[in-house]
């Protein structure tokens, strides 16, 4: 490659970079703002013109959140609802994506397209059956009330990235494995599940991140204020004549910790299994 050419394809990474750069200046600048208000006085927060980093930083708000509101109990809350969709989502998607990649059936490629049905529908669109359901099988108030209806919704996506990643293990393997005196339960838990920890690992986030998400779900079934989650504790924050910004902008800071831990530990794996999944028969 000649010097200009050379420097041509330099000056267009450089573009490129700078691009990207501001893109993501863009995209967490919203984070920033949320993240510096927190240290800021209530008035601050509204002055004009906005002030980008704050004039007297406090952590008063984080004292007044952790004396004054039941945080603690919305991000515990929050665990056991992302933890619980996640369980039944796998003990649901494994079996189903493990089948559909190992075994041809009658209906296969029916029953893989009509899984993507429920990914067509906004969860509101279902709310007022699905709160029918909950409340004639006695799940009004409970956490299974939030869990059932996020596993659902999050099945699709996991039955089908799971479906791709088990098409790539061996199939040698497991055959080795039975010949060996490994049952069909065996093979599946120390072959096939050992092999596939990227995509595992890819599905377990995404759904343990939609289930921490969720308000639609906590603010219909449950009106248990011992059982609210992060957004819902953020939600009882606003007030008929006044609403105090700068706690619950706190509040929503300490329940984006969590998942940023979560994504910096396991950030390979996701990646792995989000591409690694990506394929269609």
């Amino acid at each position: 490659m000649t010097m200009a050419g050379h420097g041509r394809t330099s000056l267009r990474r450089v573009r490129i970079y700078g691009v990207l750069i501001a893109l993501l200046g863009i995209m967490m600048f919203p984070f920033y703002a949320m993240f510096s208000s927190t240290f800021k006085p209530e008035s601050e927060i509204f002055s004009a013109p906005a002030t980008l980093v704050p004039s007297d930083p406090s952590v008063g708000a984080y004292l007044d959140v952790w004396t004054q509101t039941d945080v603690v109990l919305w991000v515990a809350n929050s665990f056991v609802i992302s933890l619980g969709t996640v369980v039944l989502t796998l003990l649901l998607a494994i079996p189903a994506a493990y089948s559909c990649a190992r075994n041809d059936f009658v209906g296969k490629r029916t029953f893989l397209l009509a899984v993507l049905v429920v990914q067509m529908f906004a969860p509101v669109v279902l709310i007022v059956g699905l709160f029918d359901v909950i409340t004639q099988f006695g799940l009004f108030n409970t956490y299974l009330a939030v869990i059932i209806p996020a596993a659902a919704f999050t099945l699709p996506f996991n039955i089908w990235m799971l479906y791709g990643y088990f098409k790539t293990v061996p199939v040698a393997l497991e055959e080795s494995a039975r010949i060996d005196g490994a049952s069909q339960l065996q093979v599946l838990t120390k072959i096939v599940l050992p092999l596939t920890k990227p995509a595992l690992v890819a599905s377990i986030t995404y759904t343990f991140l939609y289930a921490w998400n969720r308000l639609l779900f906590v603010l219909t079934f449950l009106t248990d204020s011992g059982k609210y989650n992060i957004p819902r504790g953020v939600f009882s924050m606003v007030g008929a004549l006044q609403t105090d910004w700068r706690m619950m902008l706190t509040v929503s800071v300490i329940g984006i910790i969590p998942l940023l831990i979560l994504f910096a530990f396991l950030e390979q794996y996701i990646v792995a299994g989000m591409t690694a999944g990506a394929v269609k028969e």
